[in-house]
């Protein structure tokens, strides 16, 4: 019984208001005190060894089940409606679980949930068993809320993976008026881009925008006299500047040491031949582009203003 526990996943106690109550409560507040599940909410817990096996979405997730345990028929939306639809988050990691509702279902939020209350609940999808917001409805909830750059990155995946339209979001977007937070919604919007490839190219973007420079082309190829060269990150053609983001997964580098160093070896030979064209290659990280000016500094140093 030790070790089920330990690895057990959402356990609803025994008596809990609206919920099915699985295992008894007093059983699980015993099992707290032995370190063998831990306590997500009231009336819910995971066993120590699952929770401890997931990721940070994975376990915001687990809080969403855990909070509509004792409201089944709420609609997710959010950050939360991001994660349940496997969207990338970036930015600040917004703890609470996110529920929208209509005002005449009352209630406020609490510790761990907030409300969101509409005149008009928005279509659900369900996922999982789970009932969340509209890819379009998440992304502009996602910005009115977190803001422009975690709205982007997850905007151009879901554009990327053909899970939503310009013509959805620029239609969840229309009928805002003057709500809070329309202006990062309008901006995010403008800003997505299906093109994007990585979250880290996205955040380059949305740094790139903030502070003003010429917006580039996206994914563009480039060949030689030998024919195809690269499909660049992006590309700036009146200026000749090639920008590259550097994750480590691009070189395999939390791998085989021996494929890295290969995949290392061919990024050489094609920036030389970028480079035999006459062109300028900029490199930066993630540390470059979240600071933003660190990466801004790189791209100016090599023509980009």
């Amino acid at each position: 019984m030790l070790e089920t526990l330990r690895s057990a996943g959402l356990l609803i106690a025994a008596g809990d208001p609206g919920s099915r109550g699985v295992v008894d409560t007093s059983a699980l507040i015993r099992a707290e005190a032995r370190g063998q599940v831990r306590r997500i909410r009231r009336g819910a817990y995971v066993g120590v060894d699952h929770w401890a096996s997931l990721d940070e979405v994975a376990r915001h997730v687990l809080a969403v089940r855990a909070a509509l345990a004792s409201q089944p028929g709420a609609t997710v939306s959010h950050w939360s409606a991001a994660a349940v639809l496997g969207l990338p988050l970036v930015g600040r990691r917004d703890v609470d679980v996110h529920l929208t509702i209509a005002p005449s279902s009352g209630g406020r939020s609490t510790p761990g949930v907030r409300r969101h209350q509409v005149a008009a609940r928005a279509n659900a999808h369900v996922v999982d068993g789970i009932r969340v917001t509209p890819v379009a409805r998440t992304l502009v909830d996602l910005a009115r809320d977190a803001g422009v750059l975690a709205a982007v990155v997850a905007g151009d995946a879901a554009l990327h993976a053909a899970r939503v339209t310009a013509g959805d979001l620029a239609a969840e977007v229309a009928p805002l008026g003057r709500c809070r937070g329309v202006r990062a919604a309008r901006r995010a919007v403008a800003l997505m881009d299906p093109s994007a490839e990585s979250p880290g190219e996205s955040l380059s973007r949305v740094r790139m925008a903030e502070l003003g420079m010429p917006p580039p082309v996206l994914q563009h190829e480039l060949r030689d006299a030998d024919g195809f060269v690269a499909r660049v990150d992006f590309w700036w053609p009146r200026l000749g500047v090639v920008g590259e983001f550097d994750g480590r997964a691009k070189y395999g580098l939390a791998g085989d040491l021996t494929a890295a160093g290969e995949r290392l070896w061919q990024e050489k030979l094609r920036e030389d031949r970028l480079r035999a064209l006459g062109l300028t290659v900029v490199r930066w990280t993630w540390d470059d582009a979240w600071r933003g000016e660190p990466m801004a500094r790189l791209l100016r140093a090599g023509g980009v203003r």
